[in-house]
């Protein structure tokens, strides 16, 4: 479901589940193409939004009970309604310099630093998403949390030169 508000706001609520980073890519392809970036810069903005859902479809787990204890993968545990991992929210924030979108998941979270040293050390251990949002958006930020989760944080500047 696709709600939008009056100060260029959306929000999409998708199942964490790889058949729907197709949802959210579309959308973010929308979004940027109606905000009339390039045809190039909107290819790049869906490629980051789906690396970004890819990746809390693949990596996000849930807290255990208590929030103490190894976490197991929320799809070995069926619905896990309570809380919140079996959902991503990918939201998008406009105006008239840039678009921001956050993709946000429920699950234990990551540390991000110790995934930028594996990058600059060459070591590939999964795929090359958060590098590949690095290298597509103007910025990234990465907040993870064991309460609440990971959201990434990725903007694109509409005035920029040769977007």
């Amino acid at each position: 479901m696709m709600e939008e508000a009056a100060s260029g706001r959306v929000e999409l609520r998708i199942p964490r589940q790889a058949q729907f980073v197709r949802v959210a890519r579309l959308a973010a392809c929308a979004l940027a193409a109606q905000l009339d970036f390039t045809y190039d810069v909107v290819k790049d903005i869906e490629l980051a939004v789906a690396e970004a859902c890819t990746n809390a479809v693949e990596h996000a787990v849930a807290r255990p009970a208590g929030g103490r204890g190894k976490a197991a993968p929320a799809q070995a545990l069926g619905a896990v309604a309570d809380d919140g991992c079996d959902e991503i929210v990918v939201r998008f924030a406009s105006d008239s310099q840039q678009l921001v979108v956050e993709v946000i998941d429920r699950g234990q979270g990551f540390d991000p630093r110790a995934v930028e040293e594996l990058e600059l050390e060459g070591e590939r251990l999964g795929g090359l998403g958060l590098m590949v949002i690095r290298q597509v958006m103007d910025e990234v930020d990465i907040e993870c949390d064991e309460q609440t989760g990971t959201c990434v944080r990725m903007v694109k500047y509409r005035a920029r030169e040769g977007r």
